[in-house]
């Protein structure tokens, strides 16, 4: 099911959007009726059999390479909510898959991918793009085999210092990566910039864990804010960056990017909003999110925020039923965030 446009989305896009895909100011109108359903460069960590060899772990198996940084799970289960999860941004974002002004025309020649998970998103761009060289790299090799000749995907920590070139890539991403990092700014946003060439871009899609609700529905005992407030000081005491969204424009330009753009999208958890493509992006989001709320919350609310498994997992109980109340109208913010770095540098 979709409500793309039939015009197949927002293309030719140069340096301005159509408005009404940046709803950071418009209200979400509330859905009345609740009768419907809620070395050379590529030298990297080699794919050995101790970082297939997956650490396991209250039941499901995380990243060996780097075992402990990264505390959400990497099995089939999470890896197939990663495949739906980036369907639902696609589709909430129009069916574009990036904002920076690229096109079939003008395209990127050297991408990279950050924290690429199941490889989707380099995989479409791989298609769209047949002429550039496209690199994802991640902690898990959770990729598939199958994948366009001109992508590349490469088991690496992108916090530590990056073996690419300087100046040599033409579009860096990311999509989804709280939780990643302790320092975002200096560890990504700085590298992306000194190893982007002069007039490259970098682009950041972050989520903003914190529901937020615009009509007073929500209140401060809401199960689903609670959580998300306890992941926090969990990722805090992890020494991770969880939410990241609201600083990330200021981020690029105090590191030197220019032309910063940024779009602010809303993303209902559940089915209340009224209209279709809305209620519909609404639905799936609670779906994948109830779905992947163990996997999430397990490994780092026991290891960082001092509750039992057993705690964790009642505690789950009262948030995925908070997200079938059509009487609050929650939403989570999807910060889009690109710039370029300048020609000159001076």
């Amino acid at each position: 099911m979709t409500f793309l446009p039939s015009n197949g989305g927002l293309h030719g896009f140069q340096f301005t959007f159509e408005t009404y895909l940046d709803s950071s100011s418009q209200k979400i109108e509330a859905d009345s009726d609740h009768s419907s359903p809620s070395r050379d460069i590529y030298d990297s960590v080699s794919l050995s059999e101790s970082i297939s060899k997956y650490e396991e772990e209250f039941g499901r198996t995380y990243h060996s390479y780097r075992a402990g940084s990264y505390h959400y799970p990497n099995d089939p289960t999470e890896t197939e909510r990663l495949d739906d999860q980036y369907e639902i941004a696609k589709e909430l974002m129009e069916g574009r898959n990036y904002f920076a002004p690229f096109s079939r025309k003008n395209p990127p020649r050297k991408v990279l991918d950050i924290g690429t998970g199941t490889g989707t998103w380099a995989i479409d761009m791989g298609d769209e793009f047949p002429e550039a060289e496209i690199i994802g790299t991640d902690l898990s090799p959770v990729q598939p085999d199958l994948v366009p000749p001109n992508v590349r995907f490469f088991v690496e920590d992108s916090s530590d210092e990056w073996i690419y070139p300087t100046n040599y890539f033409d579009y860096i991403h990311t999509r989804y990566t709280l939780g990643c990092w302790s320092d975002m700014k200096s560890q990504i946003i700085q590298r992306a910039f000194d190893h982007l060439k002069p007039g490259g871009w970098l682009e950041c899609q972050e989520l903003n864990v914190l529901p937020v609700c615009d009509d007073g529905s929500m209140t401060d005992d809401y199960k689903l804010l609670q959580w998300a407030r306890d992941m926090d000081a969990a990722s805090r005491a992890a020494d991770r960056q969880l939410v990241i969204g609201d600083d990330i424009k200021q981020w690029l330009g105090d590191v030197g990017f220019v032309d910063v753009q940024q779009m602010v999208l809303k993303l209902p958890v559940g089915g209340w909003a009224r209209e279709p493509r809305l209620k519909h992006l609404g639905m799936l989001w609670q779906r994948n999110l109830s779905g992947g709320l163990g996997g999430l919350s397990v490994g780092l609310l026991h290891r960082f925020g001092g509750k039992t498994i057993e705690q964790v997992e009642v505690d789950l109980v009262g948030v995925r039923n908070s997200m079938f109340d059509r009487n609050v109208h929650a939403y989570m913010k999807i910060y889009i965030v690109w710039g370029r770095k300048p020609d000159v540098i001076s």
